[in-house]
């Protein structure tokens, strides 16, 4: 049917194209700069003529130390169509981290696309395709948050203007989230300096220019820092934990309000840059392609997400592998 996902994650396309993951394909593409959509990249970079993602996500690649040599490195802004071999590769936007992409590929035989991680609004679904694969972290009705991500945004700007008063405030996320935060708050008048480590405030640069927004005052954080607001990523909890200030991490997972209190001095905010359960059935039925498929290596969920489709949607799904 002109797709297929295999064990490793990769999204097959076509006959020459293998997304996020490692396949014998003579294009590697990857949607966004985040781990689970890197693997095998450099297997990809030995074996596929071209990798291809967008002039952001090539640029975060390089400041995350997998940069891709400049004669495989090929840079695809939003809707320019490229073909190789009667297949086209176009990739359209998606609302995940700066440069996230959807894929879409037209064939004599058929038209494919992928997802990608996405959330809604700001992800403009492909329509009327053959087959859609999707990506579908949150792919049931028991983890659906039940408001908006203007909820939880308002919710740590409360938490960080309540406790910068008293200390440092720490807030933890990954790469790419942590970037589209410290727009977001810029965005709704916040005005003190950030601190960070080099990598993150190189990523976060590149996402300013992407979001058109400026940065605002974001300094290197220093071994001894006693105030101020610091982000730095979710690895780095357990080492910053008990330093002292309030602790934020910013999660998806918390699907018991938009921010709570988990004890002590750490906070738990409602963030997260997938589609929620309804928006994912939402982009599907929008799209209204003649097959669905359900991307099993990256969701707990799949089989049920495929049901669901199948039964409320009326349209053929599966999911894969």
């Amino acid at each position: 049917m002109g797709v297929g996902v295999t064990e490793k994650g990769a999204i097959l396309l076509g006959r020459h194209f293998t997304v996020d993951g490692p396949a014998e394909r003579l294009v590697r593409v990857v949607t966004h700069a985040h781990s689970d959509h890197m693997v095998g990249l450099g297997f990809s970079v030995r074996r596929s003529a071209f990798v291809a993602a967008t002039p952001t996500t090539h640029r975060f690649l390089e400041v995350l130390g997998q940069g891709v040599p400049p004669g495989k490195r090929l840079e695809l802004p939003y809707d320019k169509p490229v073909e190789f071999d009667g297949e086209v590769l176009v990739l359209k936007p998606a609302r995940h981290i700066a440069g996230s992409a959807q894929v879409l590929v037209e064939t004599r035989d058929g038209s494919y696309g992928y997802t990608g991680d996405f959330k809604m609004p700001g992800t403009p679904p492909m329509k009327g395709l053959d087959v859609l694969v999707v990506d579908a972290t949150y792919g049931s009705p028991r983890l659906e948050r039940r408001w908006g991500e203007w909820d939880a945004i308002s919710a740590l700007m409360e938490i960080i203007e309540r406790e910068k008063r008293r200390g440092p405030v720490w807030i933890y996320g990954y790469n790419g989230k942590l970037q589209e935060i410290i727009v977001e708050l810029r965005r709704r008048g916040l005005k003190d300096d950030i601190f960070t480590d080099a990598q993150t405030l190189a990523l976060a640069r590149i996402a300013a220019e992407f979001y058109g927004e400026p940065l605002g005052n974001v300094r290197l954080l220093s071994h001894d820092a006693e105030w101020g607001i610091i982000m730095v990523h979710y690895s780095r909890f357990s080492e910053y934990r008990r330093r002292p200030g309030a602790h934020v991490l910013l999660t998806g997972w918390e699907l018991s309000a938009p921010a709570r209190k988990s004890g002590g001095n750490v906070y738990r905010v409602s963030f997260s840059d997938h589609a929620s359960f309804s928006e994912i059935i939402e982009y599907i039925d929008e799209a209204r392609p003649g097959r669905v498929v359900i991307d099993a290596v990256r969701s707990k969920t799949a089989h049920l997400t495929a049901k669901y489709v199948e039964r409320r949607l009326g349209i053929p799904a599966q999911a894969m592998p």
